[in-house]
């Protein structure tokens, strides 16, 4: 998963704040308040993310800067977050600018940094990748990566239900989106017994170390 970000906020209390947040959460943060700057900024250091405020003073809004990030071949498959305080605006948002997710201002920072990871995850799960932590998943050969330790090969469903609980975390994945992600594209969702013994399954082959990190609500095993 990238740990570079540019964001873009044309109120700099704000964008002080988004900055000191990410920076503290291990990211390689550029900021910017106008939508030249994003656009400048974009094309010299390629970030991996953005989070960019819609409306940024004036008339400007950040759509010309999310066209120029779309039709940029090494960054066009980046994903784009946009922050609004005007939530009629997130239909214009995923429309206009092609962005990846609308987020109302105002909402909790770890929130926010939540939606950034899910996108980044998501995005390297379409080039082949998802990464969290020490692990890494190869989604065409359905193998679970650790640096220094033997890759283990998955079964489609186990591999489903692992790489899901990989994107979302730290949050925690309710059964019901369990049942319904991890079964076969257009059949009907899984029941809750299969659910529990596909988890059990899925342990066993994670071995007692990776096991534990396989957690239930009330965070045993």
């Amino acid at each position: 998963m990238g740990n570079t970000i540019l964001i873009t906020e044309d109120f700099g209390h704000y964008l002080k704040i988004l900055s000191q947040y990410f920076t503290g959460e291990g990211f390689t943060v550029y900021s910017a308040s106008t939508g030249q700057e994003t656009i400048r900024l974009a094309e010299r250091h390629l970030p991996d993310c953005f989070l960019l405020d819609y409306n940024l003073g004036g008339q400007e809004t950040i759509e010309p800067a999310c066209l120029f990030i779309r039709s940029h071949p090494r960054l066009k498959s980046a994903p784009i977050l946009i922050l609004s305080g005007e939530h009629e605006q997130a239909e214009r948002c995923y429309a206009s600018c092609q962005a990846d997710n609308f987020i109302p201002k105002g909402r909790p920072l770890a929130e926010i940094g939540a939606a950034v990871r899910r996108s980044l995850r998501r995005a390297g799960a379409a080039s082949g990748v998802i990464a969290g932590g020490d692990l890494a998943l190869d989604v065409v050969s359905r193998l679970i990566l650790r640096p220094g330790h033997p890759a283990i090969e998955l079964p489609r469903e186990q591999f489903a239900f692992f790489s899901l609980l990989l994107e979302h975390s730290p949050r925690f994945v309710t059964e019901d989106e369990l049942c319904r992600r991890v079964s076969c594209p257009g059949a009907e969702p899984m029941s809750r017994k299969a659910l529990n013994m596909l988890a059990y399954r899925l342990r066993l082959k994670l071995g007692p170390r990776l096991a534990r990190r396989v957690k239930n609500s009330r965070a045993s095993g």
